[in-house]
C-alpha cells in the first residue's frame, strides 16, 4: 500500500493487525509479511463506542480472560523470532482478572523467545513486563518491568528492546516510563524456530495468563523505535480512544 509505506513507522514492520474485518474467525496483517491470525475461543468483535469506552466506532476485540486469544502458526512467524533489537506495541484496555495477562508472545517460558504481559503486583500495582528467555539455569529468563499500567483505561503500551545495551524501555501513551531491569539486564532471547506460535492474549501452551479486556492493533518491528517514533505512534491513533 503506497500510503501505508509513506509513513516511516511502517518501514520494516513485521506485524500490524488493525482488526478491520469486524466479523469472522480470522484477521489480516497489513504489514508486508501478511500474516493471518486465527481468532480462538473466539474473541468478540465490537467497537469502542458500542462498549462505552471511547468516542469512536473503531473496531476492536474483546477477550474474556478465560479461553479467547489469537494465534499465528510458528512456521508463518519466523520474522517475529526476535534475537536482537525489537519493538512490540498494542492499544489495550485491561480488566485485571488474573495476576498475569499476556498481551503477546512468541516463546516457551524459560527456554526461548519473548513475551510481553501485564502483571497486577500486590505491592507495586499494575506492571507492564517484557521477558526474554535463554534456556539456561533457572529461571531461564531475564525480565524488566514498569509501573502505572492502569485497570479499565485505554493506553498504548509496549517496549523497545536494545540488544547493544542489553536493556529495554517501556512506553505508555507515547512516553518512556521508568523501567526496572533484572539482574544481567535484558539478554538476547534464544531463537524459537518454527515450533512457537505467535500468541496474542495467552501464554505458550494456550492454557494460562489469558488477557481480559479490549485490544486494538498489535504491532511489532525487528528494530528499536525511538522516543520520537513512539510519540508519533500515539499522536496518530489517540483520538480513536479519547485519550489526550
Amino acid at each position: 500500500m503506497k500510503g501505508y509505506d509513506n509513513l516511516g513507522l511502517n518501514h520494516g514492520i513485521v506485524l500490524d493487525l488493525p482488526l478491520r474485518e469486524a466479523s469472522g474467525l480470522i484477521t489480516h496483517d497489513i504489514a508486508k509479511p501478511h500474516h493471518i491470525a486465527t481468532l480462538t475461543g473466539p474473541p468478540t468483535w465490537t467497537d469502542v463506542l458500542a462498549e462505552g469506552i471511547g468516542p469512536s466506532d473503531l473496531g476492536i476485540l474483546q477477550l474474556n480472560g478465560v479461553n479467547q486469544y489469537l494465534q499465528i502458526p510458528g512456521a508463518d512467524t519466523l520474522d517475529l523470532d526476535f534475537t536482537g533489537d525489537f519493538t512490540v506495541a498494542a492499544w489495550v484496555y485491561p480488566i485485571y482478572t488474573a495476576a498475569a495477562m499476556v498481551i503477546m508472545c512468541r516463546n516457551t517460558t524459560g527456554v526461548d523467545g519473548w513475551c510481553m504481559f501485564l502483571f497486577d503486583n500486590p505491592a507495586l500495582g499494575p506492571l507492564l513486563s517484557l521477558r526474554t528467555n535463554q534456556g539456561g539455569p533457572a529461571p531461564g529468563y531475564t525480565e524488566c518491568y514498569a509501573a502505572g499500567f492502569t485497570d479499565s483505561e485505554w493506553q498504548l503500551v509496549g517496549f523497545s528492546r536494545d540488544s547493544a545495551g542489553l536493556s529495554a524501555t517501556a512506553y505508555r501513551n507515547g512516553s518512556p516510563v521508568t523501567t526496572v531491569l533484572g539482574p544481567g539486564g535484558m539478554i538476547d532471547p534464544v531463537a524459537c524456530g518454527a515450533a512457537n506460535k505467535l500468541l496474542i492474549g495467552v501464554q505458550d501452551g494456550e492454557a494460562i495468563s489469558h488477557f481480559a479486556g479490549y485490544k486494538w492493533r498489535p504491532r511489532a518491528w525487528p528494530w528499536k523505535l525511538s522516543d520520537v517514533d513512539w510519540l508519533t505512534l500515539f499522536a496518530l491513533t489517540k483520538h480513536w480512544f479519547g485519550v489526550v
